[in-house]
């Protein structure tokens, strides 16, 4: 199904998983979401329905809250969109939530988890993401065009909802873009159209790697952080940036001595005070090597900033001196760093961690030209946060594009993954130690 906003997918997959491990005893449902915060909140859905239902009064939420047991024998098991996790299962129903936003080779992992179990079903649900070649949009595509016994299509759009009225959906599509208000309310595919980052520059980006929480780092490894400071419902963000170590991974990919970039750990906090999150960043450099934190001056930013300049300051003598760039995200910066970011990743020179909301607001990133001729960048409000995404801007436009990366003999750990453009990188990637690859001088962004 290819649903627009407001429709009820949740709601609505939670009652199919439950009305299946309620009439087939001993059935297993296997829930996989786009991400781990998803995964979890589906299977929420389930457990509040099932806890709610005098049938279903035997249901039992193990301790760990990744899967449902019921008195028949039947499981709902959660579980992110990892090949590891996902491989090995047999299942009767297979419910991938988010579709457009799971790895093509998420679901080759997945599909073979229906084929031992007769009568077993699967059930994939999505605002409309993806290109021509990702399995959601493609298996969509066949049931609308052509259904037959194995594949069967539904469209969605918000209208379908009695509890949206076309009044409020014509006034949203009248102060929306046409593409905005085509995909997030008629679920339709708008190819592009207002979007600043292709779907195949995005995908092409994203390998499935390890982002390791920074208490369990091995070593100090070197990192730039971008920071975007929250306001009202707004998170608190950063995401931090390195250099992959193993140069050599990727020399016939992007040529001798080229840096290839990777985001090693990230995060956001909504409603979280500046002052805690002051302190969260402060205690973020006990694990990495932050050589430098690039840091909004203007607007709700300027006094966060300058507390943050001041405590690493103070804190200098217990790790080293981490900068803090004091930088004014004016239209002129957004260009320039958002042009940085699209050029490294035509290039093949930034991997992308397979995080939904972070790959949500650059999906989102819509561009539109003044009468001036300046570009005006952003996430439409109505599309939800962009925190992430100014954050990554800010710790991507450092980047010295031209420094050579020398091979200082430094190797990530575990299996060496591919993303679909072909840039490699290590299931536990290591950082490279040159500072001069973020520019030398450390305010100089």
């Amino acid at each position: 199904m290819c649903a627009g906003r407001q429709v009820g997918k949740s709601r609505g997959l939670a009652i199919l998983a439950l009305h299946r491990a309620f009439t087939q005893p001993n059935a297993l449902i296997l829930l996989v979401s786009a991400g781990e915060t998803a995964s979890l909140r589906l299977l929420e859905e389930c457990a509040s329905l099932a806890l709610n239902s005098p049938l279903l009064a035997g249901a039992v939420l193990d301790d760990h809250k990744t899967q449902l047991l019921l008195s028949n024998g039947s499981r709902i098991i959660s579980v992110p969109a990892s090949q590891r996790q996902i491989r090995g299962w047999s299942v009767d129903l297979l419910i991938v939530d988010e579709a457009g936003f799971v790895d093509n080779e998420i679901w080759r992992a997945a599909e073979p988890a229906i084929i031992a179990r007769p009568g077993s079903r699967v059930i994939l649900s999505s605002s409309p993401w993806g290109n021509f070649e990702h399995f959601f949009r493609r298996l969509w595509k066949q049931g609308m065009d052509r259904p037959d016994a194995d594949v069967a299509s539904f469209h969605w759009p918000s209208s379908v909802s009695p509890h949206i009225s076309q009044d409020d959906l014509d006034k949203i599509q009248a102060r929306e873009p046409a593409h905005y208000f085509n995909r997030e309310y008629l679920a339709e595919w708008t190819d592009e159209t207002g979007a600043y980052f292709t779907t195949d520059e995005l995908d092409n980006a994203v390998a499935d790697y390890t982002l390791v929480e920074p208490a369990q780092v091995k070593g100090r490894q070197l990192v730039v952080g971008g920071i975007d400071w929250g306001f009202s419902n707004d998170a608190n963000a950063v995401v931090f940036l390195a250099a992959q170590g193993d140069v050599d991974l990727n020399r016939d990919r992007v040529g001798d001595e080229q840096a290839v970039f990777y985001i090693p750990w990230l995060e956001a906090h909504h409603r979280m005070p500046y002052a805690a999150f002051v302190d969260r960043l402060a205690a973020l450099t006990q694990h990495f090597q932050v050589f430098r934190y690039i840091s909004e001056s203007n607007g709700v930013g300027s006094m966060p900033t300058q507390v943050l300049a001041d405590r690493m300051y103070r804190q200098s003598h217990e790790h080293g001196l981490t900068y803090v760039a004091k930088v004014v995200t004016d239209i002129r910066r957004k260009a320039s760093g958002f042009g940085r970011l699209k050029v490294l990743l035509q290039q093949g020179r930034l991997v992308l961690p397979n995080h939904p909301a972070l790959l949500r607001q650059l999906h989102s990133l819509e561009y539109e030209q003044s009468g001036a001729g300046q570009f005006k960048i952003s996430v439409p409000e109505a599309a939800g946060h962009d925190d992430l995404a100014m954050a990554l801007m800010q710790a991507v436009s450092p980047v010295f594009v031209m420094q050579r990366a020398r091979d200082w003999g430094v190797t990530g750990r575990g299996d060496v993954l591919a993303t679909p453009g072909g840039t490699r990188i290590h299931q536990q990637p290591q950082a490279h130690p040159d500072v001069n690859l973020f520019g030398s001088s450390p305010n100089k962004v």
